[in-house]
This record gives structure tokens, C-alpha cells and sequence, in this order.
């Protein structure tokens, strides 16, 4: 019996070692193009990337200038004829003697003027408001010569709008109540209080009026009792509305006068109420009267927020606006509206800590990056 030649050899390798060197040499002579190909890609996905992002940035700066030159040219369209005076119209027209006319004439004309001036308004109010303060030029617009109760009601009806805008902009305000059960008197710290002042539509035509609560409030909603000014009020059950701030800081006894259902306005007064019990003193709200003084102002359907709000000494920032007036149709005939009451709905607003006015520069740029969580850098100078 003979052995096996292939038995008695030097044992074979494992296909396995011949195959990594083979493998390790392939990879080294492809590692270059590879190489090559992924910075490729990777450079002109980069560029790819970069030239969008400046296509972008260049359409979105060539629109802005865009929008930047059509509203400056609404602006200057918007308000030139506003500011040209009835006098002046006559001046351009004196040369073919169309200036000197009959009274019906005349008439006829400044309600054209009335008009027009009217929807120019309405135009600038629903386009500029974020930027101008335009309370003053809408009330001008109000009271125009020969201005119909129609073009009031429609511009009335456009500041409601932009109040509303503006209201909603100002988003959620941080919620709290500083209202105790032990409180004395009404207190309402609700961060928006809906107020409605209401009264007979025969009073209402007396003359001027002033409104008081005569139940306690929930928290956000107030019902005003409005008689005519020099009324005894002494028979009423009369409470005082207490307002404070969900913050806690502010606190103040909010009163509404002079209330004039024609115009639409009231007067209104922030005063520190009585002075708190001892015992309260250290709750964390601040002692009354000693955050600010009292606050005067008017309430006109053409009080928008951006512009007509009141900032307190604390930092906190209200406001007062008129959202909805009833009857909101005339004639008013039952069952869709009641004739003989006439009601207002007033907003009372606490604003946003870290709201500014777009007129307004904020004096506390810390406070600002705060609000906009950027950490100051105590590294600089």
C-alpha cells in the first residue's frame, strides 16, 4: 500500500489568504478615483447649494425693494390728495371760473372731497397701520364737512379690523389671576377683559354718560351700567372696577366717563385705588399707587393698539379699544337687533413683556435679547 504524495506535502493556505492582498491592492488603486469622485459630487452639491441660497436671498431682497417701492409710491399717491386743500382745488380751477358756483354745488363737491378723502383713508389704514401712527388723520376724516353717517360707519368699521389685526399679532400673553376671594372689590387681572357698556337709547341721546359695575366681575367680562353724567348715583349699587396686571406687579381702579354714544369716544382714568390691607402687603403685588401715576385718555374708534397703549413704570403695557358697537345696522328694527339698547364692546388689553411698538426703540437691548433667547456675550468689550 503507497502513500499519498498530496498527503505527505507541506499543508496547503487558505483561499482566504491569497484573496486579501489581492482585494487591499484593488481598493489602494481605486482609493484615488473614489476619492476623487465623492469630492467631486460633495463640491458641486456644495455650490449647488450656496448658489440657491443666493438665488434666494437675491430674489427675496429684489422683492422687498419691490414691495419697498410700490408701497412708498401708494404712500405718496395715498396722502397727496389728502393734503390738498379744498382752497388750493379752487385756485387750479380759478382760471375758468369753475370756483365761484351755486351753494348746491359747493355742496356736491365737498362730498365728493368727503368721499374720496374717505376711501383714501380706509386704503391707508388697511396698508400703512403697522408703520404710521394714524389715529389723528382717521379722526380728521371723521369729522370732514358734509361727511355722510355711511363713510363714518365704513371707517369705523376698517379701524375695528385693524384693531383686530393688531390684537391678534400681540399673540398669547403669559396667563395668570392675582384675584383672591378676600378682595374687597371687583378685581379683574385677566391678560384680555372684554367690557361691555351699555344703556338706553333714549339716555344715550341725552347727552354725555358715565359707566359703572354694578355686580362683581368674573375675571373676563365686565357689564357697565352707563346713565347720563350728572345722574345720583347713590342709589346704584355702585363698584369700583379694580384692574391688575397677570404679573402682579401693577394694580388700579380703571373709571369710564364722558361717554358719547354719537362719536363713539370715552374718557377713561387709571387711579390707584385705596391703599391695600397690611396683611397683603407682602403678597408680591405691588403696593398700589407706587408703580405709576394716574393715567389719563381717550377711547376713539380710531384707538389702535400698536400706537395708542399706555407703558407703566413696572415695564407692563395696557390698552383700551373699542371691538363692537350695537345696533350695528340703522335703521335697527326687532327681532334682529333691539332699538332701544344701545351697548359697546370695549377690549381691555394687557400687552406682551417683551412687546415694543413698531414706533417705538426699545431702551433695553438686554431685555430684548432675552426675549429673543440670545445669550449676551460677556466675552466683549
Amino acid at each position: 500500500m503507497t502513500d499519498d504524495p498530496e498527503s505527505n506535502g507541506p499543508p496547503s493556505r487558505p483561499r482566504s489568504e491569497f484573496e486579501i492582498p489581492r482585494w487591499v491592492e484593488i481598493l489602494n488603486k481605486l482609493a484615488v478615483p473614489l476619492l476623487a469622485a465623492f469630492a467631486t459630487i460633495g463640491g458641486t452639491w456644495l455650490s449647488l447649494y450656496i448658489s440657491e441660497r443666493n438665488n434666494l436671498r437675491e430674489t427675496l431682497n429684489q422683492r422687498e425693494q419691490a414691495e419697498s417701492s410700490l408701497r412708498s409710491n401708494m404712500f405718496s399717491q395715498l396722502v397727496n390728495p389728502m393734503l390738498e386743500q379744498t382752497k388750493e382745488e379752487c385756485q387750479k380751477r380759478a382760471a375758468d371760473g369753475t370756483c365761484v358756483d351755486s351753494e348746491e354745488k359747493q355742496v356736491a363737491r365737498e362730498r365728493e372731497r368727503a368721499d374720496r378723502i374717505t376711501l383714501l383713508a380706509e386704503l391707508l389704514a388697511l396698508n400703512f397701520h403697522e408703520h404710521f401712527e394714524l389715529g389723528p388723520l382717521l379722526r380728521y376724516v371723521d369729522r370732514l364737512p358734509r361727511q355722510t353717517a355711511e363713510n363714518r360707519n365704513r371707517l369705523r368699521s376698517v379701524a375695528r379690523k385693524v384693531i383686530g389685526r393688531q390684537i391678534a399679532s400681540l399673540g398669547r400673553n403669559g396667563s395668570g389671576s392675582c384675584a383672591s376671594s378676600q378682595d374687597a372689590a371687583p378685581v379683574v387681572a385677566s391678560p384680555v377683559v372684554e367690557m361691555w357698556l351699555s344703556s338706553t337709547a333714549e339716555e344715550a341721546g341725552r347727552g354725555l354718560q358715565t359707566c359703572f359695575a354694578e355686580q362683581p366681575s368674573d375675571g373676563k367680562t365686565v357689564n357697565l351700567k352707563c346713565v347720563r353724567w350728572d345722574t345720583d348715583l347713590s342709589k346704584f349699587d355702585v363698584a369700583p372696577l379694580v384692574v391688575r396686571s397677570p404679573d402682579c406687579r401693577d394694580q388700579f381702579e380703571l373709571r369710564l366717563y364722558d361717554l358719547n354714544w354719537e362719536t363713539q369716544t370715552v374718557g377713561a382714568s387709571a387711579e390707584p385705588p385705596p391703599s391695600a390691607p397690611a396683611g397683603k402687603r407682602n403678597s408680591g403685588v405691588v403696593t398700589p399707587g407706587d408703580s405709576y401715576d394716574t393715567v389719563d385718555f381717550t377711547v376713539s374708534p380710531y384707538s389702535l393698539p400698536f400706537s395708542d397703549n399706555t407703558l407703566l413704570r413696572s415695564g407692563n403695557r395696557f390698552g383700551v379699544y373699542i371691538r363692537r358697537v350695537e345696533p350695528r345696522r340703522i335703521p335697527c328694527r326687532p327681532p334682529t337687533c333691539d332699538p332701544t339698547t344701545v351697548k359697546l364692546l370695549l377690549y381691555f388689553v394687557w400687552f406682551p413683556k417683551d412687546f415694543y411698538p413698531p414706533l417705538e426703540r426699545p431702551t433695553n437691548f438686554v431685555d430684548v435679547r432675552k426675549a429673543l433667547k440670545l445669550e449676551p456675550d460677556d466675552s466683549r468689550p
